[in-house]
């Protein structure tokens, strides 16, 4: 895939420093910054692939496509969720076990049943994205007026379904359904002004 360079010890401060200056380059298109991230990092995701799968070469071929997602995917980074290495090393350890569910369907099951599955490990590009959010979704549900709030906390967080919460609140459920679905508009339009709001502050 690209040229390796020796290992550095990336467990240390000045080492993790290296790999955030490498992956802000790599977000900004740099191929040398990346060729220097895959040779500073590659043996030990490799030893990550190879503890889930027992297979070189499979492990390999995993490396090499989250290499590509990394690449790919270095913008969407936030060191203040997780460190370099375990950001990649998430990345790794999702592949690996796609993977290996993959190979057991493949065993036991057929092509559609393969292409249908889907992963139950949050993808970790994806969960950067999500923890970016929270925040603002909280403070969102905050200025939701009281009724909306407690009907988000009876159907999501205490998993209330919609006829327990007709027989609780005394309205029917097709009503309790519109009422839910206005509240999560609206908790979901209050998050996203509050968003494009400091787009348009920072602009």
């Amino acid at each position: 895939m690209v040229n390796a360079t020796p290992q550095a010890n990336i467990g240390q401060p000045d080492g993790r420093a290296l790999l955030l200056q490498l992956i802000t380059e790599v977000a900004q298109g740099n191929k040398s910054a990346f060729a220097r991230l895959y040779g500073l990092t590659h043996a030990k995701l490799l030893g990550v692939a190879l503890r889930i799968l027992r297979d070189r070469a499979l492990a390999e071929d995993v490396l090499q496509e989250s290499y590509l997602k990394i690449w790919r995917h270095a913008a969407s980074y936030d060191p203040k969720i997780a460190s370099p290495m375990t950001w990649m090393a998430t990345i790794i350890r999702h592949r690996a076990i796609d993977a290996v569910r993959k190979r057991q369907l493949e065993a036991f099951g057929c092509d559609d049943e393969i292409s249908a599955m889907a992963s139950d490990d949050p993808d970790p590009v994806e969960e950067m994205h999500l923890a970016r959010l929270r925040p603002k979704a909280l403070a969102a549900f905050a200025r939701l007026p009281e009724g909306k709030r407690r009907l988000i906390m009876l159907a999501y967080l205490r998993d209330r379904s919609r006829q327990e919460l007709s027989m609780r609140l005394g309205i029917p459920a097709n009503t309790v359904k519109t009422h839910l679905r206005r509240a999560l508009l609206e908790l979901r339009a209050t998050m996203f002004a509050s968003v494009e709001t400091r787009t348009r502050s920072a602009a």
